[in-house]
């Protein structure tokens, strides 16, 4: 991390007319970060959603499976990045760690360990390790998983000037309904045809919460104050609000031509009114 005396720190919920804002931002911010010129540390909520990969528009039945997701009062859009179908709700927590190159360049390894470093530290008692759980949804090298058991899932961007490390993480609630629904889309997407582009077959059981390993209620909230006390305390900085306004660039200029990239990318998903 650079020798900053600050973190700037984002925390957004977007409505579901606004769900592609919330890669629009991302998009936007690790643009701009060598004129913010500082880390940055991004919160954000969706309201029932199924992310999709670029990956999942290659199902031989898509529109079956988009049927299936519009069925059970989900959202969905694709994002702008490789990888697999992902459900955000009022459960689960997206976190973005912006990192501006600084004088030793992370490599991708190293920046998936700097969240997990994070995380780890965040919830010392929960003994979170990364490593792949082949039956959950989206898998990947950096899940993170508690007892063989996935909890998280954790993809990269990164450009000339930086890098953003994004986590999902499942704090709260019903976790096995998440994952049926993931299964059942991957089943109604291939109907017994091949699987050709090894779309993942996933156990419900492979994936559970934060809530649920603590044997407690934990709020997202408290997660965002957790990991943001955290943070502040790893890398000795104080935590300030970002402002949008002190970009020497148009921030809302560059933030609707990403929101523009990503209505581009939805051309090929079927609506379902």
């Amino acid at each position: 991390m650079t020798s900053q005396k600050y973190f700037d720190i984002v925390d957004q919920h977007f409505k579901p007319t606004d769900n592609l804002q919330s890669f629009a931002y991302t998009n936007t911010i690790l643009n701009l970060l060598p004129t913010i010129s500082r880390p940055v540390l991004h919160f954000w909520t969706l309201e029932n959603t199924v992310i999709l990969g670029l990956k999942d528009q290659r199902l031989p039945h898509l529109d079956s499976a988009l049927q299936l997701i519009h069925s059970k009062n989900y959202h969905y859009f694709v994002r702008n990045s490789g990888g697999l179908a992902v459900i955000s709700d009022a459960g689960v927590l997206n976190v973005s760690l912006f990192l501006p190159n600084g004088s030793d360049e992370l490599s991708v390894d190293q920046g998936y360990q700097q969240m997990t470093d994070l995380i780890q530290s965040s919830f010392p008692t929960l003994n979170i390790e990364a490593r792949e759980i082949p039956h959950s949804y989206c898998p990947g090298k950096f899940d993170l998983a508690v007892n063989g058991v996935k909890i998280g899932g954790m993809s990269q961007r990164r450009n000339q000037t930086g890098v953003v490390i994004m986590l999902y993480i499942s704090v709260n609630g019903p976790q096995i309904s998440r994952s049926s629904l993931i299964r059942d889309f991957y089943l109604k997407g291939l109907s017994n045809e091949k699987n050709t582009w090894n779309f993942p077959d996933v156990w419900p059981s492979s994936m559970t919460t934060i809530s649920e390993l603590s044997n407690d209620l934990i709020t997202v909230e408290t997660v965002k104050k957790i990991i943001s006390k955290q943070l502040s305390s790893m890398s000795g900085r104080r935590m300030i609000t970002f402002n949008f306004n002190k970009t020497n660039n148009s921030f809302k200029d560059a933030l609707n031509d990403q929101i523009h990239k990503m209505q581009i990318r939805q051309q090929k998903l079927t609506t379902f009114n």
